[in-house]
């Protein structure tokens, strides 16, 4: 039972994901930076606590990333890259990382910019979070589901920081219109499929992986972000290589066959499937048709469920306020996936997480203190 001496300052968190618990421990650390102890928090969740955690970074926990420039940072995000302009000046990657350093989860930066914790545990990320809110004696655990506004009503400070699309009819339930879920970072299924399985391609545009019917890895998850409000099927093309090289290089070898010379930008076996004339010399082949072979034009069918997979969609933006407030409601604020903001590989994700909790963390605590 919560202390009599807290009914005034009772904060109830809807979701035990990465944004509920970092804005839960974000509000302990800010009251214990001013000795305020006269407040209790309930956190609501029917699944394991920061369940979705453990799988990111292939479970190494991949907590943010490098870019240093806000602006830069925020380019990352389909959706929601001009509100996070104030969200990271507040908040950003760096100060996530001294964040984690007060939990004793050290950090280290891969050559692509990737952060990820010593342990390369993300379930020794996950202990840790949880140990230091089950240490307080004023935070509390109930292993229940927030289906709707009636089920937080006795609180006085609300936060819903639950991300699956089954969070639709709780947004409304606040009077709020979200935009309809639809998920992103998906391998993609491709129509008419002829290429050759489990080969991986580097390409202008990014790295991606044939699969038995489809394309998986980085750039499958970015095509899939950016076009996931779009209807199936849809078009896309991606720029294998630089077709003024295969050009000159055609004119230093005219002799050699324009498979050979194809191959030399891509996996032999997906040049095969792409140069029809694979044998005939080079120099009996027009520049004109070179260049298609640059090209890969694909029909996108559908998505399949594996991946990093997040949710576009959610909270719509523009009903709440730079504090993740809500314009709607009294004493209620909305962070981490349920927000209509979601980024690409890489660490971008949790950032979201972790910047927009803080940001309700400290909102709330000057709502109680001030």
């Amino acid at each position: 039972m919560e202390l009599s001496c807290q009914d005034k300052n009772k904060i109830a968190i809807a979701g035990c994901g990465p944004a509920g618990i970092f804005c839960a421990i974000s509000i302990v650390k800010l009251f214990d930076d001013v000795d305020f102890k006269d407040y209790s928090i309930t956190l609501f969740d029917k699944s394991e606590h920061l369940k979705t955690l453990l799988v990111t970074g292939g479970g190494r926990c991949n907590l943010s990333n490098s870019i240093n420039d806000i602006r830069d940072f925020a380019s990352n995000y389909p959706r929601g890259e001009k509100f996070l302009y104030s969200i990271f000046s507040r908040f950003s990657n760096f100060d996530t990382l001294e964040f984690f350093k007060s939990l004793r989860i050290e950090t280290y930066t891969q050559s692509d910019g990737r952060i990820f914790p010593v342990s390369n545990s993300a379930d020794d990320v996950r202990n840790k979070m949880l140990k230091f809110l089950k240490s307080r004696k004023n935070i509390f655990f109930k292993k229940k589901a927030v289906l709707n506004s009636s089920t937080i009503n006795d609180y006085n400070f609300k936060i819903i920081s639950a991300g699956s699309r089954s969070t639709e009819s709780l947004i409304k339930s606040f009077k709020h219109n979200p935009v309809p879920f639809k998920k992103s970072l998906c391998a993609l299924k491709i129509d008419n499929f002829i290429y050759p399985k489990g080969v991986s391609v580097k390409s202008i545009d990014g790295d991606f992986l044939f699969t038995e019917d489809g394309i998986t890895g980085p750039l499958a998850f970015k095509i899939s972000s950016l076009n996931a409000f779009l209807d199936f099927p849809y078009e896309i093309s991606i720029k294998l290589f630089d077709e003024n090289k295969l050009i000159e290089l055609a004119h230093l070898n005219p002799k050699k066959s324009a498979g050979s010379i194809v191959s030399k930008f891509i996996p032999k076996s997906l040049a095969k499937v792409l140069v029809k004339t694979y044998d005939k010399n080079i120099c009996e082949i027009s520049e004109k048709v070179l260049r298609k072979y640059s090209v890969l034009n694909l029909t996108v069918t559908g998505i399949r469920n594996c991946g990093e997979i997040v949710n576009a969609g959610g909270v719509n933006l523009d009903e709440i306020d730079k504090n993740c407030k809500s314009k709607l409601n009294q004493n209620l604020w909305f962070c981490g996936e349920i927000l209509n903001i979601d980024g690409y590989c890489g660490g971008f994700n949790l950032q979201n997480c972790w910047s927009t909790a803080y940001i309700v963390a400290k909102n709330v605590v000057e709502s109680i203190m001030y």
